[in-house]
């Protein structure tokens, strides 16, 4: 509703002011209201920044440092006949070694096609069919144009093909005995005698030990993956020893480290910043009579501590730190710092390489290790897993608390609605709307109050001209 205001016309007092004043005692409860619920807003953002580190350590971080090729990753050292394969990868479970003698490499099938002389195109309409994927060519067009259509069919036929002096070679593009078969020529058109490359299967002696031929030349035994390249010479092999890749465990390890200490350093923060209880937020009245550099002074007080002494956070940390004390006493060269650093991990890469070429099960164990007992307190997990667990009870009470997310590290993500936070702040913000409509109410009453006090007096005015314009006359 839009009121009509006249101010002072007749009094010639400064209304605006006048309810100004009136309404700025009436105000400070609604700027305390706005004030409460900017600092939970705060909050609630401050919980979100500290979700999406701790999703981000926990889902890539952590989970990438348990990732077999991370801490237990394995290198493997070629001997022999190097030239008879290569190796693809060596999982965290190859051991040993393999003594490979590559009896025969896989090779793929392949048909060669003659026009007969005098044709240089498809007489008719002709369905050729290549591992049972049908191409029709048209009346007229030539090898070239199959060929061409052969190479673009992106893998369909799993073919490639090669056209030139007026011959077509049709190639099967995977290896092995049966990789390729090709029907539909016209024996009018093509010469009878095509003539086909018979394709073969690899065959692989490992350990002494013959093992089924396949059609394609990689082979995975006991955690390597290898591919056949050549046939071995006579009277040699191809030796492949695995080894523990000590130098990227190491690295693994020293990432960990390095990703923990600044976790629980942001964690600390949080946790010990100070709470200036004396220092609230702005209204925009107040924000007019400070500088902007006061204005920024001010804030950054009245928004710290947001998170001090928060219970779910120092739950986790005391998890973390607790997790940490079994690295510490498995003397793998990880200490902790002085009481000041409040958990730093501190790493000597010497001492690490040191028990890793000792004892590497036991290493990787501490960090590692899964354990199949579902109670926490009987668990065995090593310290990533049980790092990942106290990590996720910490994002559900958050969740819970703040509304934020268990997943996301987008630190401009939504709230979830039904979080204690996000209720508290929706209640805050209806009570602040009636509040500013009570408020709207008594303004307005305070200006028609004045409007009558002018009218009143305009009314004054204009009896008592009269009665001077009547008194003067006579």
């Amino acid at each position: 509703m839009t009121t009509t205001r006249i101010t002072g016309l007749s009094s010639g007092l400064d209304v605006d002011s006048l309810v100004k004043q009136l309404m700025k005692a009436e105000k400070t409860k609604y700027d305390n209201m706005v004030k409460k619920r900017t600092k939970t807003e705060w909050q609630q953002e401050d919980y979100r920044s500290m979700a999406a580190k701790i999703v981000d350590f926990r889902n890539n971080k952590l989970a990438s440092f348990n990732l077999s090729s991370a801490i237990s990753a394995k290198t493997s050292e070629v001997s022999g006949d190097t030239s008879a394969l290569t190796i693809n990868s060596t999982s965290s479970s190859a051991s040993g070694t393999l003594n490979v003698t590559v009896n025969q490499v896989a090779t793929s099938s392949s048909y060669l096609y003659s026009f007969k002389s005098g044709t240089t195109s498809f007489a008719t309409d002709t369905d050729i069919t290549i591992n049972g994927q049908k191409i029709t060519m048209t009346a007229g067009q030539t090898m070239s144009d199959l060929a061409d259509a052969i190479n673009k069919s992106t893998g369909t036929y799993k073919a490639s093909a090669i056209y030139s002096n007026g011959q077509l070679s049709i190639t099967a593009t995977n290896t092995g005995a049966d990789g390729l078969s090709v029907s539909g020529f016209d024996s009018d058109t093509v010469t009878a005698d095509e003539t086909t490359y018979k394709g073969v299967n690899a065959k692989v002696t490992v350990n002494g030990v013959q093992l089924a031929e396949q059609a394609s030349n990689k082979f995975s035994v006991n955690g390597f993956t290898f591919t056949a390249k050549n046939k071995t010479a006579t009277d040699s092999s191809t030796t492949i020893t695995a080894t523990r890749d000590t130098a990227k465990i190491v690295e693994t390890i020293k990432s960990f480290v390095s990703e923990y200490n600044s976790l629980i350093s942001s964690i600390n923060s949080e946790l010990s910043e100070k709470k200036y209880y004396d220092y609230n937020p702005l209204t925009s009245d107040e924000k007019e009579e400070m500088s902007d550099d006061e204005i920024e002074l001010w804030e950054s007080k009245a928004r710290s501590g947001t998170l001090h002494s928060d219970s779910t956070l120092s739950k986790m940390l005391s998890e973390f730190r607790t997790a940490a004390t079994s690295l510490v006493a498995g003397g793998i060269g990880i200490t902790t710092g002085s009481y000041s650093e409040n958990g730093k991990l501190i790493l000597d890469e010497t001492k690490l390489t040191e028990a890793l070429e000792s004892d590497p099960d036991k290493v990787v164990n501490l960090f590692s290790a899964k354990s199949s007992d579902t109670s926490p307190s009987s668990k065995t997990s090593g310290v990533f897993a049980k790092m990942m667990d106290s990590a996720m009870d910490a994002l559900k009470s958050m969740q819970t608390k703040a509304g934020t997310s268990t997943t996301s590290t987008d630190t401009t993500a939504t709230f979830l609605e039904n979080s204690l936070l996000s209720s508290q702040i929706r209640d805050m913000k209806s009570r602040e709307e009636r509040e500013q409509d009570r408020l709207d109410d008594l303004e307005d009453y305070y200006y028609k109050m004045f409007s009558a006090m002018e009218t009143a007096i305009s009314k004054y005015n204009s009896q008592a001209s009269a009665f001077s314009s009547l008194t003067s006359s006579s």
